[in-house]
C-alpha cells in the first residue's frame, strides 16, 4: 500500500504561465526547477533550501534538465539553440550558444544520457544531436509552421523487460484538437501512433504509467471511466484500451493532472466531487483501487505533477507543494476498498461496464442466423448424450470419507497455526460457513450484532483500514473493551492514527492509573501481565515510528508516557514477559524485546521536550533504568565483537586453531638473587 506521510509548501512560483517544469538533479533529493523562462533554481526537497540558481540571458522554450553523461545542465532557447553549463558556472550567458536548424520540442532526461526530441518527432541522444547539428538543412519556415501546428507533451523513457527502451509522448494537433500517443522505439526507431478519442465524451486526464510487463496509457474521461492501454511490443489493443474502473472521488468535469509515480502507481490531482477543495490521489493500476488521499482546501486549475524517490511534487497556483509518501508491501485484501468513497455509483454504471459499440456488436452476433443454427445443433447433440449418474454417499454402497482422512486434514490445518471461526445455522450443512483467521488469538465477535456488522463490511469489499476506522471508533467511544481487543487481533493493517487512539484507551483502562495534573505522585506502578492483555495487544501491533509520533504526541500525556516507560522496561528486561504472537511476528523473547525498544524510541522522540523539562523523580528513575539497560546492551555488543571471528569461522566451516598453536618456545620464572 501507499501512505501520505507529510505535506508542506516547497517554493513559490512567480507566474504560473511562465512555469516550465521540474527535473531530476545530479544529487538524490534535489530537483531542478524552471520557475520562469529565464530563472532556474535547484532545491533540496527535504530541507526546502535553495542550493543553486541562475538568471538566464534569453527565454527558455522548455524546462532545464541535468545530463548525467556530460555532467552539465542543458537548456533550450527559442526552440533552435542549446546552452550547456556546469555547477560552477556563474554566468550562463558566457557559455557557447549551439544553434540548430531543426526545432527542438523537448529535452528528455534518462539515467544514461539526455535525449533531444525534435518537433517533427525525431529523437537523438544529446551527443548525436550536437555532432549532427551542422548537417541539418531543414527550411526555417517549415519548422516554424510545425511548432505552431503541433504541441508535444509528457515525453518519458521506459525500459521494457527485455532491456530495450521506448520513448512515449503525447502529440496534439492544435487546429483539430486531436490527441495522439506516440510510442517510439529508441533502438529501431519504430513509431506507433494511438489516437485517443471516444464518442460523446471528453478526455479530462491522461498519462503513461510504468507496468510489470510494459508501460500503460491511463486515460480518464468525462463519464468517470478509467481506461488503460497496454503499450507492449506485440499488442493488438486499440485506443483507448480496456475499461478498468470508475473514478468517483474527483470531479471529472474539470481538468485533472495525472502522472506516473512509480511502477503500477499513478498520482491524480483534481477538484473534489460534490464538495469544495481538491484532492491528490494515488491510484494503483494493478488492482484498480485508490490507495491514498491528500486533501486541499482550494482547487486551482493550473497544476503539474512530478515524482521522484519518496516525494510527489505538485505545482498548483503560485506554489510548489511536496507530499512525502511511502510504498509498503502490498497485500490485496488490505487495498481492496480501503479508500471507498461515500459517493455511490448508479446502477447503470455498475451494469454497463463495456463500451457501447462492443455491447452492440455482441448483441448483433448473438442474434445472427449462423449463431442460432450452431446453438440448435449443440443442443441436439447434448440431448443424445446419456445422463450422468452420480450416487451420493450413504455409508452402505458409497462410503463416506474415512475419519483418518478428516483427522489428517485437520492436523495439516493445525500445523499451519490457523484459527477457525465456524458459523452454524439451523437450515442444514449448506448454510455452514468457515472463515480461517490470520491471528491465532482472534476469537471473533462476542455477539450477533457485532458479528453481522463485521461480516457485512468484510463481504462488501471494504479493506482493513476502512473497517478499523469505522468499528474501532465505535467500540472505543462505547467503551467496549472486549471488541476493541477483537479488532486489534482480527486485523493486521491498522493505521497509526487508530493505533495511537487504541493505546490511549488501553492506558485509561489499565488498573491503578496515576494522573494528577499530568504528573504522578505515587510510587511507580507494578505492571501485571495478566491485567494488561489489551495494552500488550496494542504494543504487539506493527507501526511506522515517523507516522505515529504526531498522534502519540496528541493523545498521550506525561502520566501515560511514564506508565509506558515502566511497562516497556518490564517487557524488555523480564524473560517471563512476552507479547502475543501476530501474523507478521512470532512470539519470542527476541521479538518482544525488539518491539519494546521500538516503542521506547518512538516515545522518546514524540515526548522529548516534555521528558527533558520534567522534574518528576519517578520519570527520572524510569529514564535511569532505561539508561542502565541500554548501557548493558552496549557492553554486550562489545563482548560479542570478540566472538565475531570465531563465529565467522564456524559459519564458514573453517578449522579453528588455538591462539598459541606453536610450542617452539617456553617461559620460565628464574630467581637471579
Amino acid at each position: 500500500m501507499s501512505k501520505f506521510l507529510s505535506y508542506y509548501n516547497l517554493f513559490p512560483i512567480p507566474d504560473p504561465k511562465e512555469f516550465l517544469g521540474l527535473a531530476s538533479d545530479r544529487e538524490k533529493g534535489n530537483v531542478v526547477t524552471t520557475l520562469a523562462r529565464n530563472v532556474v533554481v535547484v532545491l533540496n526537497i527535504s530541507t526546502q533550501k535553495q542550493l543553486l540558481s541562475w538568471s538566464l540571458p534569453e527565454k527558455l522554450s522548455t524546462k532545464v534538465i541535468y545530463d548525467p553523461s556530460s555532467q552539465h545542465y542543458v537548456g533550450v532557447f527559442g526552440n533552435h539553440s542549446l546552452r550547456l553549463w556546469d555547477v560552477g558556472t556563474a554566468d550562463v550567458s558566457k557559455c557557447k550558444k549551439l544553434k540548430f536548424q531543426k526545432s527542438i520540442a523537448h529535452l528528455v532526461e534518462t539515467d544514461q544520457e539526455a535525449l533531444v526530441l525534435y518537433s517533427d518527432g525525431v529523437c537523438q541522444t544529446l551527443s548525436q544531436a550536437l555532432a549532427s547539428r551542422k548537417d541539418q538543412k531543414e527550411d526555417t519556415a517549415e519548422q516554424l509552421a510545425l511548432v505552431a501546428s503541433k504541441a508535444l507533451s509528457k515525453p518519458t523513457v521506459y525500459t521494457m523487460p527485455q532491456g530495450q527502451q521506448v520513448l512515449t509522448y503525447f502529440e496534439e494537433t492544435k487546429a483539430t484538437g486531436v490527441l495522439q500517443l506516440i510510442r517510439l522505439s529508441l533502438a529501431t526507431s519504430t513509431r506507433r501512433e494511438y489516437t485517443i478519442e471516444r464518442e460523446s465524451v471528453r478526455l479530462t486526464g491522461y498519462a503513461v504509467v510504468d507496468g510489470d510487463t510494459a508501460p500503460q496509457m491511463l486515460t480518464i474521461w468525462s463519464d468517470k471511466r478509467i481506461f488503460m492501454l497496454n503499450l507492449a511490443e506485440r499488442t493488438s489493443e486499440r485506443s483507448p484500451g480496456q475499461y478498468v474502473s470508475m473514478l468517483t472521488d474527483l470531479n471529472v468535469e474539470k481538468k485533472l493532472s495525472v502522472h506516473g509515480v512509480s511502477r503500477n502507481f499513478a498520482a491524480i490531482y483534481g477538484a473534489n466531487y460534490g464538495q469544495e477543495g481538491a484532492s491528490l490521489l494515488v491510484y494503483n493500476t494493478q488492482f484498480k483501487v485508490v490507495n491514498a488521499k491528500q486533501y486541499f482546501k482550494m482547487y486551482l486549475e493550473f497544476s503539474r505533477l512530478w515524482a521522484r524517490d519518496e516525494h510527489i511534487l505538485l505545482a498548483m497556483g503560485q506554489n510548489i507543494a511536496a507530499v512525502r509518501y511511502r510504498m509498503s508491501s502490498e497485500i490485496l485484501v488490505d487495498m481492496l476498498g480501503s479508500q471507498s468513497s461515500d459517493t455511490q455509483m448508479n446502477t447503470i454504471e455498475l451494469d454497463h461496464i463495456n463500451e457501447e459499440d462492443t455491447l452492440e456488436s455482441a448483441i448483433k452476433f448473438a442474434g445472427s442466423k449462423k449463431h442460432r443454427q450452431s446453438y440448435a445443433k449443440l443442443q441436439a447433440n447434448l440431448k443424445m448424450l446419456p445422463p450422468l449418474e452420480m450416487s451420493e454417499a450413504d455409508g452402505r454402497k458409497v462410503a463416506y470419507d474415512p475419519p483418518e482422512l478428516f483427522e489428517e486434514e485437520m492436523s495439516e490445518l493445525i500445523k499451519q497455526h490457523v484459527h477457525g471461526e465456524l458459523i452454524e445455522c439451523e437450515n442444514g450443512l449448506d448454510d455452514v460457513s468457515v472463515t480461517l483467521m490470520t491471528n491465532y488469538f482472534d476469537e471473533g465477535p462476542m455477539n450477533t450484532a457485532v458479528q453481522a456488522l463485521v461480516r457485512q463490511l468484510e463481504r462488501s469489499g471494504a479493506g482493513e483500514e476502512e473497517i478499523i476506522e469505522k468499528i474501532l471508533t465505535l467500540f472505543i467511544k462505547t467503551k467496549n473493551t472486549e471488541h476493541v481487543l477483537m479488532c486489534l487481533r482480527r486485523y493486521s493493517n491498522i493505521s497509526e492514527k487508530m493505533l495511537a487512539w487504541s493505546l490511549r484507551y488501553a492506558l485509561d483502562n489499565t488498573p491503578n492509573p496515576t494522573r494528577i495534573n499530568g504528573h504522578s505522585t505515587e510510587e511507580p506502578m507494578e505492571t501485571d501481565q495478566t491485567n494488561d492483555e489489551l495494552l500488550n495487544a496494542v504494543l504487539a501491533c506493527s507501526f511506522d515510528p515517523s507516522a505515529i509520533e504526531p498522534h502519540l504526541q496528541e493523545r498521550l500525556q506525561i502520566s501515560h508516557v511514564q506508565y509506558l516507560l515502566n511497562h516497556l522496561y518490564v517487557l524488555a528486561s523480564e524473560p517471563s514477559a512476552q507479547l502475543e504472537e501476530r501474523p507478521n511476528r512470532e512470539a519470542s523473547l527476541v521479538q518482544t524485546e525488539s518491539q519494546a525498544l521500538q516503542w521506547f524510541g518512538t516515545l522518546l522522540t514524540s515526548h522529548f521536550t516534555v521528558l527533558t523539562i520534567s522534574k518528576d523523580e519517578q520519570v527520572l528513575d524510569n529514564l535511569t533504568k532505561w539508561s542502565d539497560l541500554l548501557a548493558f546492551y552496549r557492553d554486550s555488543l562489545t563482548d560479542m565483537a570478540a566472538l565475531l571471528p570465531q563465529l565467522t569461522k564456524i559459519v564458514e566451516m573453517r578449522e579453528t586453531r588455538s591462539m598459541y598453536s606453536t610450542a617452539w618456545y617456553g617461559i620460565e620464572e628464574v630467581v637471579l638473587y
